[in-house]
């Protein structure tokens, strides 16, 4: 089974505002060439929380696509870590992390994917997001 390969990468305006409703969250998905194929707004929400918007992101693609097996390729050791369950308690924005994560087990029911943790420096979706957004 061919593996499709897909680099997530996410990041937010404003991380550093209290007033999380003045934040702007951009998650990029890319493909080996370093196309982007989904390059997702939303409000609020933080550096964290756009890199696992990214990996949702990437399912939905993948889906949408027929694919049946996937590598995301990610910078985020959160997400590692997220998306294998282990989800701490003290977590400030950690509702937002369940919600993805439930939406994010519900998509691999549908396609078979490995999730591989790669430097930033190689990170085909974070070089979009600098270059173009500068975060």
């Amino acid at each position: 089974m061919t593996k499709t390969i897909l680099y997530t990468d996410g990041g937010c305006s404003g991380n550093d505002q209290p007033d999380a409703t003045k934040r702007e969250m951009i998650a990029v998905v890319s493909d080996s060439a370093g196309n982007v194929l989904v390059e997702a707004q939303a409000h609020a929400g933080s550096n964290n929380i756009a890199e696992l918007l990214a990996i949702k992101e990437a399912l939905v693609w993948a889906t949408e696509r027929g694919c049946q097996a996937i590598e995301i390729r990610t910078d985020s050791r959160n997400n590692l870590a997220w998306v294998a369950g282990r989800i701490g308690n003290r977590l400030n924005d950690r509702g937002a992390v369940l919600d993805l994560y439930n939406s994010i087990n519900r998509l691999r029911e549908r396609v078979q994917v490995d999730l591989i943790w790669i430097p930033h420096a190689v990170d085909l979706a974070g070089q979009y997001i600098e270059t173009r957004y500068g975060l």
